[in-house]
């Protein structure tokens, strides 16, 4: 039976929580067929056992991808995308899970029914190290653009909350995601920022405002786990990488890497100072080096970036304040 459907769990010693994601899965109420590919990365806890108990439960619905090393998250989703041969695809972290028991079927029977859209989001609702939920994103339902984008009003949400119509990986991965020109690219291109931008940039996104994925909240999260400053330096890179993955057609990309980038320079002394491990004050003065040798070569490009000063505004607030 042809699958519709392939959902990627990459896993790193998510033994406390993978039972709950994978369930999660198969309590889907849904007419389409999916299966779910685990790329665990060299766990060694009791991640692999769990996966291997669904395995039996549910034959055939669940290949596991076994790894002898641990190869970052990078480069464990890039095996994943290789094997994707359905029409849609979507990524659930083995931390999250999904609420709604028809998140498949709304999702599916959306794309199904416009052609135009490469994403169908939904809310999601996050759950915090104490137990309670919260709401992690709160839009109202309707279709946006990659120029939407750039300009600050497409309501992205976190990796549970999203489908893709796989027009990207449906003919393997491209050479330049597997060579990638700069180191960064695999810290950069590793989440649901570059997955959302790749699949934007060939159709639409729809936004649902119904609250059908959480997101939970964890200290190994990789977001959860660095300080303030390492934030905005990964969102200098990660907008600078994007910027030339999309062969520098879209100059705003460069102008929020900038933006982040003086935002590094504002009390720095004091917040370099916050970051307690050597080596991770010398990588990051090694990345801000990166960053200033990559802006001075591209200073008269920023300069000529230009916005809609309502634009710009919307767009300041939203990428400041995301968590």
């Amino acid at each position: 039976m042809e699958n519709d459907l392939t959902i990627i769990m990459p896993s790193y010693n998510m033994e406390k929580y993978i039972t709950e994601a994978l369930e999660s899965i198969f309590k889907q109420k849904t007419t389409y067929n999916y299966k779910v590919i685990v790329a665990d990365d060299c766990s060694c806890d009791r991640t692999i056992p769990i996966v291997q108990e669904f395995q039996k439960k549910y034959p055939n619905k669940i290949d596991l991808l076994l790894s002898d090393k641990n190869m970052k998250l990078y480069k464990n989703i890039l095996r994943a995308y290789k094997l994707l041969k359905t029409t849609y695809f979507c990524v659930l972290d083995a931390d999250d899970y999904w609420e709604s028991e028809n998140f498949i079927q709304n999702g599916l029977d959306f794309l199904e029914n416009n052609k135009d859209c490469t994403i169908y989001i939904t809310n999601v609702l996050q759950k915090m190290p104490d137990g309670s939920i919260k709401e992690y994103s709160k839009f109202k339902s309707g279709k946006t653009s990659f120029k939407d984008y750039l300009n600050g009003f497409v309501p992205f949400t976190q990796t549970s909350g999203c489908i893709y119509r796989n027009v990207k990986f449906i003919n393997g991965v491209s050479d330049k995601l597997l060579n990638p020109p700069y180191k960064s690219w695999e810290f950069s291109f590793r989440g649901d920022t570059f997955r959302n931008l790749i699949h934007l940039d060939k159709g639409l996104a729809y936004n649902c405002e119904n609250y059908d994925t959480v997101y939970r909240i964890t200290d190994e999260g990789l977001w959860q786990g660095i300080t303030k400053m390492e934030q905005y330096l990964l969102n200098a890179t990660v907008f600078k990488d994007l910027y030339v993955y999309f062969d520098m057609k879209y100059p705003k990309f460069l102008f929020y890497s900038d933006l982040f980038y003086n935002k590094i320079k504002n009390n720095f002394f004091e917040n370099i100072t916050n970051i307690n491990s050597e080596s991770s004050q010398i990588k990051i003065l090694h990345d801000i080096k990166n960053l200033k040798s990559f802006y001075n070569k591209k200073e008269e490009e920023i300069r000529k970036i230009k916005f809609d000063s309502a634009n710009f505004k919307e767009r300041i607030k939203l990428i400041f304040t995301k968590k």
